[in-house]
């Protein structure tokens, strides 16, 4: 049964190794987060003043961020992976527990093949990290020397893998809990099918997203605001959370407008129906660029302003490197961002093979699906990095005005930076999708023979 089990809800060798190799580039980008602030904390200059000491606070939090926010990608396209995986298999599962396998021996079966998975990525992205600083120039090497010498401590790399293995897991757990708790005979409803969000969902983010917005004003403006960073942390939270509820509505409402000229053709217009149809697999492909983007826009100018208050305070060493650093695990968040919605995609269109079949037999060709696809992709990350943009620099703004209270530097918006920082994720994102868009549409296969006859 155990066997059986195992073979019923394995995911197949390729998802399952190209999701071993997001974990990968996770595990990297997460171990050198890590790194960073041992290193700031082991080696930190003594002779620093309040301004420069601030402005490695500030570091490390930016630092601790991207690393935090890059586990929360993880755990989305793990979910999103293992969900279409188990969503292809109900009837898999109804068998099974239709012959006595319980439902905590199938939950068991997914989890170890999560945990096989993080496992491996994190192998690969051990190796991986072991490299990565080969690729930096000494000076940037050596904020990171410290924690990569194989004599020294290991807790970056241990903290990166737990963090990653424990993001799989997480991102496994409700599609597993879904799969194994349906009842038998029963399947989900089609990813083809209207997918409207609860009308409670759209009001509850909505209102979220208003409070932390206007929170987010508050502590921009108001200068003698007491508890000014607390209130800051805590409207960023909010405001991030309301915007992940209310995500499939707002991605709705600006597909809706950024997709007028995709109405000039049939396969624009097929993409924009088929996003309006279902938001939430809209949703699931702009998540990711716009975590992304919300961290390159928040993240850059504050390191600028951070970078001139350490050269202003004469303490080029490692706080310095470390600011030097921040770009590179920028440019790995936004190509890691463009891998998870390639892969959302991926799983968006495993999904819909029956109306890919459909379109097919009506008429639609090759390439029009191609560019139906596309389209979709295209919308749904565009509007992804608008929402991305909009909360980034504003949480950028804010955190600037704090900084500058605190005698930091100034507030400036570094475009030469930003823009090639998300122009190398919508790179990488749109060569990921390319495999998914370009995989052949399946055959309609007739039940008779020629003459009328059952196959």
């Amino acid at each position: 049964m155990i066997r059986a089990a195992w073979r019923g809800v394995r995911m197949r060798p390729g998802p399952a190794l190209l999701l071993a190799v997001v974990v990968a580039a996770a595990t990297v980008i997460m171990v050198g987060a890590f790194a960073l602030v041992a290193a700031d904390r082991d080696g930190g200059s003594v002779v620093s003043g309040q301004a420069d000491s601030l402005a490695r606070a500030g570091t490390n939090a930016l630092v601790l961020g991207l690393g935090g926010l890059t586990g929360l990608m993880l755990a989305l396209i793990v979910a999103e992976a293992f969900s279409t995986s188990l969503r292809r298999r109900a009837g898999v599962f109804a068998l099974l527990r239709a012959t006595g396998a319980s439902t905590s021996l199938l939950a068991g079966a997914i989890l170890l093949q999560a945990l096989v998975i993080g496992l491996l990525g994190s192998a690969l992205g051990l190796l991986g990290s072991i490299v990565a600083p080969r690729l930096l120039t000494a000076e940037l090497a050596s904020a990171l020397k410290p924690t990569w010498d194989s004599g020294e401590a290991l807790l970056p790399q241990e903290l990166a893998v737990g963090t990653a293995l424990l993001a799989t897991l997480v991102g496994t757990l409700p599609p597993a809990l879904r799969a194994v708790t349906a009842p038998p005979g029963t399947t989900p409803a089609a990813p083809s099918k209207p997918q409207q969000p609860p009308p409670a969902r759209g009001v509850i983010g909505a209102v979220l997203l208003v409070v932390g917005a206007v929170g987010s004003v508050v502590v921009w403006r108001v200068d003698v605001l007491p508890h000014r960073v607390g209130v800051l942390w805590a409207a960023a939270g909010v405001l991030l959370v309301g915007l992940l509820i209310a995500l499939p509505q707002a991605v709705r409402a600006l597909v809706a407008v950024l997709g007028l000229p995709a109405r000039l053709g049939s396969s624009g217009r097929l993409a924009l129906r088929q996003m309006t149809a279902t938001p939430r697999s809209a949703a699931t492909i702009a998540v990711a660029p716009l975590l992304a983007t919300a961290a390159v826009c928040a993240g850059a100018p504050l390191a600028v302003s951070l970078r001139a208050t350490v050269a202003d305070e004469a303490v080029p060493g490692r706080a310095a490197a470390q600011l030097d650093v921040l770009p590179t695990l920028l440019i790995c968040v936004s190509a890691l961002a463009g891998l998870c919605a390639a892969g959302a995609l991926a799983a968006s269109a495993a999904e819909r093979t029956g109306e890919s079949a459909l379109m097919r037999a009506v008429g639609q060709g090759r390439g029009q699906r191609a560019a139906q696809l596309l389209c979709e992709f295209t919308l749904a990350c565009v509007a992804g990095l608008v929402l991305g943009a909009a909360t980034g620099l504003l949480l950028a703004g804010a955190g600037g005005a704090v900084l500058a209270d605190q005698g930091i530097g100034g507030f400036a918006i570094p475009w030469r930076q930003l823009l090639p920082l998300l122009a190398i994720g919508c790179g990488v994102g749109v060569l990921s999708a390319l495999a998914p868009v370009l995989k052949p549409a399946p055959q309609v296969v007739s039940t008779t023979e020629p003459d009328g006859a059952p196959a």
